[in-house]
């Protein structure tokens, strides 16, 4: 994210999906604010390295790549989050997003948010794929397995080998590609019904988003999401552009942590980590989208995000516990 672009739909996400770093004076899991001075925005997003791990994933005799084939997130760029101006259009205007996009990068560098996107599927002839997405645990690229609750069924996507949408970028993540030598591109849309759930915890286990009473997963719900992604010809790296939305009810019903989860208990958050905060409270100056609320058919938040993905050594993370 550049620094002009304050927030995005992501901030929305981000103290849903991961822990905050200290800003300061402000006081332990509340948002913190800028100064008039601004604030360092540090690189932003999370590790844009692109070099590629030693697995081609490719067949013997170089038949071409093998599936499954997992890809984690290792660079998120909010690009909007809500609306913060009362029109009822996302924007990144929000002066919250960029503080929370550094924690967000640093949660993924620390192996705290582990978003994975497996492709198990392709057809290059046929254009079709079949993909899901899951939250890891793990302290690495090596050991990640899916936490069961986000285990995602799978969905169809569409596959042009030709056409590349997306590269990696050094401001942002991903960025247009320049012409089609960087690889091919999925496409996906899920529907209002369709629920991804994104998982994150510190380096304890202590989940850093809890619904009290356990009626739901503990992690962050986003719906009718739809993506396009673009790998490179080695089926070793992407980048890509994700969309989704926020139920604002959800909001009001999940507790977030921000950094540590530590501090005395607040309301709605019986039986939540302690220093869990409703995500609604956090959100406080966020407001929600009209396009969201049209789709979901009820009050939600649009988030839309920029992203680069690296390939796991392992096929297909397993689901904890199996």
């Amino acid at each position: 994210m550049k620094v002009a672009r304050m927030i995005s739909r992501g901030a929305l996400l981000l103290p849903l999906l991961g822990g905050c770093g200290d800003d300061g004076d402000a006081p332990p899991n509340m948002l913190p604010t800028a100064s008039a001075s601004g604030t360092d925005t540090g690189n932003g997003a999370g590790s844009t390295d692109t070099g590629t791990p030693d697995d081609t994933g490719t067949t013997e005799g170089g038949g071409g790549p093998s599936f499954p084939t997992t890809y984690r997130f290792d660079c998120v760029d909010i690009i909007d989050v809500g609306d913060s101006d009362g029109d009822g259009v996302a924007d990144g205007n929000s002066i919250q997003a960029t503080l929370l996009e550094n924690t967000w990068a640093s949660d993924i560098d620390n192996f705290k948010l582990n978003i994975m996107l497996t492709v198990r599927e392709r057809d290059d002839a046929a254009g079709t794929a079949t993909i899901a997405i899951g939250s890891g645990i793990g302290t690495g690229l090596d050991d990640q397995c899916v936490e069961p609750s986000t285990a995602s069924m799978a969905y169809q996507a569409s596959y042009d080998p030709d056409a590349a949408q997306w590269q990696p970028g050094g401001d942002g993540c991903a960025e247009p590609a320049a012409g089609a030598g960087f690889g091919g591109t999925y496409t996906f849309e899920l529907g209002a019904s369709d629920t991804i759930y994104i998982y994150a915890q510190d380096d304890d286990g202590t989940t850093f988003n809890c619904v009290p009473g356990g009626a739901a997963p503990n992690a962050v719900p986003l719906h009718a999401i739809s993506a396009t992604v673009t790998v490179d010809a080695n089926d070793q790296i992407s980048a890509g552009e994700l969309s989704g939305c926020l139920l604002e009810s959800e909001a009001q019903g999940l507790c977030s942590c921000l950094g540590e989860c530590m501090g005395g208990s607040n309301p709605g958050c019986e039986g939540c980590p302690d220093g869990s905060t409703p995500l609604s409270t956090l959100l406080g100056g966020v407001m929600p989208t009209d396009n969201c609320t049209t789709i979901m058919g009820a009050t939600a938040f649009d988030l839309r995000v920029g992203f680069t993905t690296r390939r796991l050594p392992v096929d297909e993370p397993a689901v904890c516990g199996g």
